[in-house]
């Protein structure tokens, strides 16, 4: 029997690109689908020793699970098989210092995912566009993508 709701993805032919946010260096994303009928997000994501992302807070529920490796954040450290499950306003900064690739989950009430707060203090706020600009593509194509399209920039504010 055929189910016309079922979407069955190859995440073997989609690359791991490089996250396209100041102070992630030796992060890396794949945007599986984003569902923007639904507000959701699968994706995958990956760790690179010594590496992490900068504080963020989550304007959706998260759930995170570690297919290989161990990583951090302020609540607490997750092993291969471990689950995180976050809830809207959580805020922390995900870090690994040996790696690790997780399989995520996002699901939000309006589109809105998470907001990154740089050291410089500018906001980067990641909603549906930038997760839609990024599903499915190659190395190449993501980087034709400018950032700063799809990635709403709240500039700290000036004296």
């Amino acid at each position: 029997m055929s189910n016309p709701e079922l979407t069955i993805i190859n995440d073997d032919n989609q690359p791991y690109l490089p996250a396209p946010i100041p102070g992630s260096e030796g992060v890396y994303f794949k945007v599986l689908k984003a569902d923007e009928a639904n507000n959701r997000v699968v994706m995958k994501f990956k760790f690179g020793a010594d590496s992490k992302l900068p504080r963020h807070v989550h304007h959706c529920r998260a759930v995170a699970y570690t297919i290989s490796g161990e990583w951090e954040y302020d609540e607490g450290a997750f092993q291969t098989g471990h689950v995180a499950y976050e809830d809207v306003g959580n805020d922390h900064t995900p870090l690994s210092k040996t790696g690790a690739e997780l399989f995520l989950f996002f699901d939000s009430d309006n589109g809105l995912f998470l907001d990154n707060y740089l050291e410089c203090g500018t906001v980067l706020k990641m909603g549906m566009p930038f997760f839609k600009a990024y599903e499915g593509v190659s190395v190449e194509e993501a980087a034709a993508i400018n950032p700063e399209e799809v990635i709403e920039i709240i500039a700290p504010e000036t004296a």
